[in-house]
């Protein structure tokens, strides 16, 4: 390279450093050829990150073992360069994929790995390996506390078929300076290792704990490995959040805590004790059976229980058929997929944003007794077409009607063994003289239709249906072939920009002197995202966007409607 050229070269080794950082894992190893400097830069880099993917592919066994002895050798010389220079290393991660044979192999290399980093100042290790399965408790890489044990270590995140011993369980075990601990599918030979471990962790601020297992060597074989029973947190000054999924009880006691994120085994009834927790901001619970855990009054004592709690959300719960919440400080509400709820009341008048999802077919209730006039209202449904005379109704629960910022739909086909339920509501929404005579309409910012799967002799009914319910402002189609079939976009297109405005005062669609949706139509403009928000002319441009797009565009066109 011209050094007159080159002038980037020249730099501190701390700002190439962060040149480095910035840039994609293959184009970083690309820098390596440009010059000497460049190289020494690379391998002094100190996030090193080393994959065996990269390395070892699919081959013959002779040929695959000369590609793990150069993988070994590669990793060794990688970490000796450090150690041997004195350098430094902010972050390691080391991801393996091999088979539980090779594994096992190179364990004892993998034991030299951690050392040497340990031995480098090393801040953050992130140690990934293949999803531990029941039945191979033997093959696990076990973790000896002296491998990783380094007072400069402030993050650690393991994943997979890794083994805690019961060394862990030695006072002398210690992690001075250890703010993040993330453990997902390990397995401990002892469930009280967890709890030793993060007792002797006084900065510790953030854990994630994720389906861990208990070895249990006496049980039969099948039962040698369950999921974790219990877990205790007590004493954490430091502790800001946890995230706790698949373990059955869960005893919180952290008084500067601020996020809870919990997921149960749904096949489990499980039990939840963070009620000393005041300082709590964000609770997330998912998987739960809500009676389980909380009397039917939980939810109105929100604003005594947690004075500070700004965002709750509820994910895949099944609730109380009827649900009261009440907080003065709760600015985030979010409701996902929550089964057996009927009826739901909301206090909270300093709420800014509702969301709800749900995949079912009967809707629920919802009123808000006190809110915010800045609320915005998000709705995600997944339901069959002819349900949607529910949804109108629904929506119409939303007052004053700004507050629906968004209606998400997801619109699926009859199920061929309840076609002849589903005939009279077709046949309810064909006829426009069976409509009641004064239905309010509401107005949603944006309609996002994310899914179609109807049959196309419905899709005029289907449009005729969704514009008699409400007036949205925007309404957007994906074009994910998996989502919204081309024909149905061709067809909404066509219904809005082909289709001339009807003459005279009324039409077929018309209904007890008031107008339909196509007379009061003034003017539409489409754009799709697939080229930057571009304007959509015409059909025929329609159609060569549409030629264009595959299943991995994450696209949509947008018709805005005035």
């Amino acid at each position: 390279m011209d050094e007159k050229m080159d002038q980037i070269s020249s730099l501190p080794e701390t700002i190439l450093h962060d040149i480095l950082s910035r840039l994609p894992k293959k184009d970083a190893i690309k820098t390596s050829v440009l010059s000497k400097t460049w190289r020494e830069i690379f391998y002094t880099f100190p996030i090193l990150s080393i994959c065996d993917r990269e390395s070892i592919r699919r081959s013959s066994k002779r040929k695959k073992d000369q590609q793990i002895k150069t993988f070994l050798d590669y990793g060794k010389q990688r970490l000796l360069r450090f150690s041997e220079q004195g350098l430094a290393i902010k972050e390691f991660k080391l991801k393996l994929s091999l088979t539980c044979f090779d594994l096992q192999l190179i364990y004892p290399d993998v034991d030299q790995w951690l050392k040497l980093a340990s031995e480098c100042d090393l801040q953050t290790l992130k140690l990934c390996l293949p999803t531990l399965k029941e039945d191979d408790p033997c093959l696990c890489y076990i973790l000896h506390p002296g491998v990783i044990e380094a007072r400069s270590l402030n993050k650690l995140v393991l994943k997979g078929r890794i083994r805690f011993d019961k060394d862990f369980l030695n006072p002398s075990v210690k992690f001075s300076s250890l703010c993040v601990l993330s453990l997902c599918y390990v397995l401990f030979d002892d469930e009280g290792a967890i709890e030793h471990v993060n007792s002797h962790c006084p900065l510790i601020e953030h854990i994630t704990l994720k389906w861990c297992y208990v070895y249990n060597p006496q049980g039969a074989r099948d039962l040698q490995i369950s999921l974790m029973k219990s877990v205790s947190m007590h004493g954490l000054q430091k502790l800001k959040g946890v995230d706790i999924q698949g373990v059955q009880n869960v005893y919180i006691d952290a008084p500067n805590i601020e996020k809870i994120y919990y997921g149960a085994d749904s096949y489990e009834p499980s039990k939840m004790n963070f009620d000393s927790c005041g300082n709590l901001r964000a609770l997330t619970l998912m998987n739960m059976k809500i009676e389980f855990l909380f009397t039917d009054i939980w939810f109105l004592h929100l604003s005594s229980k947690f004075p500070f709690l700004e965002s709750l959300e509820l994910v895949e719960c099944s609730m109380y058929e009827n649900i009261n919440i009440s907080s003065s400080q709760l600015k985030a509400l979010v409701l996902s997929n929550c089964s057996i709820m009927e009826k739901l009341e909301i206090d909270t008048p300093n709420l800014l944003s509702f969301r709800y999802y749900y995949a079912g077919d009967n809707l629920p209730s919802i009123s808000f007794l006190r809110c915010s006039s800045q609320l915005e209202v998000n709705v995600l449904f997944n339901m069959i077409h002819p349900r949607l005379y529910q949804l109108g109704k629904f929506v119409e629960q939303f007052k004053p009607q700004k507050f629906l910022a968004s209606l998400s739909l997801s619109i699926r086909p009859c199920i061929p063994s309840d076609e002849h339920f589903y005939y009279y509501e077709y046949r309810y929404w064909e006829d426009p003289y069976s409509l009641p005579p004064t239905l309010p309409v509401p107005c949603i910012k944006h309609l996002v239709i994310r899914s179609v799967r109807e049959d196309k002799s419905k899709y005029a009914l289907l449009v005729n249906r969704l514009f008699y319910g409400w007036c949205p402002e925007t309404i957007s189609l994906s074009l994910n072939p998996s989502h919204c079939t081309k024909a149905f976009i061709e067809f909404f297109y066509w219904m809005l920009m082909e289709t001339k405005k009807p003459k005279g005062k009324f039409c077929s669609y018309c209904y007890s002197k008031s107008k339909c949706w196509l007379h009061g139509l003034k003017d539409v403009k489409v754009t799709s995202s697939v080229k930057n928000d571009v304007n959509v002319v015409d059909f025929v441009h329609l159609k060569s966007v549409l030629g264009g797009w595959t299943s991995s565009d994450n696209a949509n066109i947008s018709f805005r409607l005035k």
